[in-house]
């Protein structure tokens, strides 16, 4: 699977499921132009707003 089906895939469960986990995990596989530590932030963030 491409990254951008990938994201797609993410996406569309994300939308049937309103579940904060497939942005998180979007945002973990996602290039954020060569700023990982930004992508695990933005993805930290995320999932400690689905324990909310």
């Amino acid at each position: 699977m491409t990254l951008e089906e990938n994201m797609k895939s993410l996406w569309n469960k994300y939308l049937e499921t309103k579940d904060i986990k497939y942005l998180a995990e979007a945002c973990e596989k996602a290039p954020f132009f060569g700023q990982k530590d930004m992508a695990k932030e933005i993805s930290k963030i995320l999932r400690s707003k689905k324990s909310d």
